[in-house]
């Protein structure tokens, strides 16, 4: 007969515990039920789903999205709409906030090339367009740029600047050709300025630029955006969310557009010197305005001086003239140039010395002012002055991007870390951007006044191998960052940095590099005849999904499991056989779960938008430190760590064999942050040593991104890096 009111019970042979009656199920329990199966669908539509590959088509962009004020516009009095008008545009400000240090970086790498006689060039469309039209144009009278120097494309060409040209911004293959014309070069400077990152006019212009081999850069408000996959060297992301009226990009995202492009040309004139303590100096005198402002600046530059004396020899006007009559003489003779009149009124020198000394000041009026006050030795101010040698290394993790800065000595002066680096679970501009506020902040504590020119870069990613399509773009990326003249920059895996310990010992013939993180592999790398340090043999690094076990995922992964899979055998049992596991609490606890029924989706749908990957490692610091306290150590927790140990040995174990890494000729090498605990540090070594592995020496790196820096500093100057592979 067929079963009723019974939960069937398919059998192969053997007895299945009897089930109970559906109706002696209670209604919590099935909820429960229904609640876990939910659990494990979100489970596997995490590990499904594509994340960043997915660029938002144009309704899902920010800036298209409908405001909260939206339902209740209509109905606002005119008072209250520019009140709320006013409050939205003043979010600018602090969408812009988050972009300084790859503003700044951006002007730090325009520097070098402006000097040199490149160009800027903008590029837009539509409103965007204008925007950086109206930039363009004000750099010409401002700061006496040359509109060859200076230049923006807009689509549909000059008439878009005053009317709409419809479509214009459409053609990707017209802003490729418009960008080709102006033949760009590598000492130019390409911002394309597109709020929803997407513009095919933008996209073909800055496609042609980053082939020419020009600086690039983006200003969007939208994130991902289809500038990313490009591979521009800066992408400045500035997120001020819907706009008042919907799809509007003349608002928010046009004054952050705006106030971007003043910040970089700006900033930038400042650097180079175009200005003399806020005053803008290198301005020319073309009409009445200009001609009392460039009085005014004469006379504010030289207070202190007598102009009658200092200009005596060069207009022989006599004391009895007004001072602003001799400015404006001043500024005649000197073709309208009101920093040469500086420069002559604060010298007393005639026009041609005049001349030449400002431009043996790099046409930098602060710099001739320390040339004269200081003699030739201070010529050279700012960016000019030589600075020491320093060396860059960058440890790219899958948790975490950590830099190092170190002198000629090999001493570390500088470091700093910010979120996860691995190009596999982050897009290209993340990636870039981590690195660039990575370094930012580490060169902020430096002495210099701004991005120093590094001897040589090392970066270190997880995951590099995987991403050969990207690599060649990266690469580009980092150079143009780092890349002064003289710089030698040089990409691989995060474990390549583990590779210079070989180096320590010259009788040390290979090295295994155990690293246990958030993920787990292990690296053999052998010196050639040559001696070169070179990989030979990589074991695990296959990823959450896949493997990683040992790592700190898979220590707390495993605690869950423990969790989940007791709580299930206790379905239906008495709350006394349901008790908590010491283990279990300390989880519970850390993840702020109070009932252990919610555990699964804690981790799944943490609060604050954590990944759940990343909350399954953090659970791996409970499970050691219930394993290694002092009293009451838990059993359990052992168990698990044990596992976990003899998973990492069994990646080493194909690496340990003759030709490849034998024992007593091996440095092993650990790093990651299990291997920083002493406890499951002594787990994995005595486990080596019951297989019999004795290893030559055992060291461990606490700080890769350190080790690799100080190790740069010590190579000589024409010496291949440490794995054999030359610094780009």
């Amino acid at each position: 007969m067929p079963t009723r009111g019974r939960i069937a019970a398919g059998s192969r042979g053997r007895d299945p515990t009897p089930l109970r009656r559906v109706e002696q199920v209670s209604t919590n329990d099935i909820f429960k039920a229904i609640k876990y199966a939910i659990q494990l669908k979100k489970l596997f539509s995490y590990m499904e789903e594509p994340g960043h590959d997915q660029m938002p088509t144009l309704g899902t962009l920010q800036t298209e999205a409908i405001g909260h004020l939206a339902q209740d516009m209509d109905t606002l009095s005119t008072l209250g709409l520019c009140q709320a008008f006013h409050r939205e545009e003043s979010q600018v400000p602090s969408a812009i906030a988050p972009c300084l240090p790859t503003i700044a970086l951006l002007i730090d790498a325009m520097l070098p090339r402006l000097r040199a006689g490149g160009r800027l060039l903008y590029v837009g469309a539509g409103n965007s367009g204008r925007i950086a039209h109206m930039d363009c144009a004000e750099l010409h009278v401002t700061f006496s740029m040359s509109s060859e120097q200076c230049q923006a494309l807009v689509a549909g060409g000059p008439r878009a600047v005053l009317a709409a040209v419809e479509g214009a911004e459409d053609s990707r293959g017209d802003g490729e050709a418009q960008m080709k014309a102006l033949r760009p070069t590598a000492r130019d400077t390409v911002i394309g300025v597109a709020a929803s990152g997407r513009t095919p006019f933008v996209l073909g212009a800055l496609q042609s630029a980053l082939r020419a081999g020009a600086l690039t850069a983006a200003v969007t408000s939208a994130r991902p955006a289809a500038v990313e996959r490009l591979g521009v060297g800066f992408c400045i992301a500035a997120l001020a969310g819907p706009e008042f009226v919907a799809g509007s990009t003349r608002l928010k995202a046009g004054s952050c557009a705006k106030q971007i492009l003043n910040m970089v040309s700006t900033c930038a004139m400042v650097r180079l010197g175009k200005t003399y303590r806020g005053l803008m100096v290198d301005v020319r005198v073309h009409n009445e305005k200009l001609r009392v402002r460039g009085r005014r600046i004469v006379r504010q530059v030289c207070q202190g001086k007598d102009l009658h004396q200092t200009t005596a020899a060069l207009l022989d006007l006599g004391p009895q003239v007004e001072l602003d009559d001799v400015a404006d003489a001043l500024i005649v003779r000197c073709g309208g140039s009101v920093k040469l009149a500086c420069a002559v009124g604060l010298s007393g020198l005639d026009l041609p010395d005049a001349e030449r000394r400002l431009q043996d000041a790099h046409d930098c009026l602060p710099d001739f002012v320390l040339l004269l006050e200081n003699g030739p030795q201070m010529a050279e101010r700012g960016h000019q002055e030589k600075q020491p040698p320093l060396f860059l290394a960058i440890d790219g993790g899958g948790t975490k991007c950590a830099v190092s800065i170190a002198t000629a000595h090999g001493v570390v002066v500088a470091r700093a870390t910010t979120g996860p680096c691995n190009p596999l679970s982050a897009s290209f501009l993340d990636v870039v951007a981590q690195i660039q506020t990575a370094v930012s902040q580490a060169v902020a504590a430096l002495p210099t006044a701004s991005m120093p020119t590094f001897s040589r870069v090392w970066a270190g990613l997880a995951g590099f191998h995987h991403m050969r399509e990207q690599a060649a773009a990266l690469s580009q990326a980092l150079e143009r960052l780092f890349g002064g003249v003289g710089c030698r920059v040089r990409l691989s895996c995060d474990t390549s940095l583990l590779s210079c310990c070989l180096d320590e010992d010259a009788e040390t013939e290979a090295g295994i590099a155990l690293v246990a993180g958030t993920g787990s592999v292990a690296v053999a790398f052998r010196r050639t005849a040559s001696g070169e340090v070179v990989q030979a043999g990589r074991t695990g690094g296959w990823g959450h999904l896949v493997g990683d076990q040992g790592s700190a995922f898979a220590i707390g992964r495993r605690a869950l499991q423990a969790i989940l899979s007791r709580r299930e055998r206790h379905i239906g049992r008495d709350a006394g056989a349901d008790a908590e596991t010491t283990l279990e609490a300390d989880v519970l606890r850390h993840l702020r779960c109070e009932d252990a029924a919610d555990l699964l989706s804690t981790v799944l749908s943490p609060a604050g938008g954590s990944v759940p990957r990343l909350v399954m490692g953090s659970v791996a610091r409970v499970v050691t430190q219930a394993a290694f306290r002092s009293e009451e150590a838990s059993v359990e927790a052992l168990g698990i760590l044990d596992e976990a140990a003899e998973h990492l040995v069994a990646l080493v174990e194909p690496l340990v064999r003759p030709g490849l890494a034998e024992p007593g000729k091996t440095v092993l090498i650990l790093s990651g942050a299990l291997m920083g605990v002493d406890g499951y540090r002594d787990m994995v070594l005595q486990k080596c040593r019951e297989r019999g592995f004795q290893f030559r020496k055992i060291k461990v790196i606490t700080d890769a991104s350190g080790n690799a820096a100080s190790h740069l500093s010590k190579l000589p100057r024409e010496e291949q890096c440490t794995n054999g592979s030359t610094f780009l």
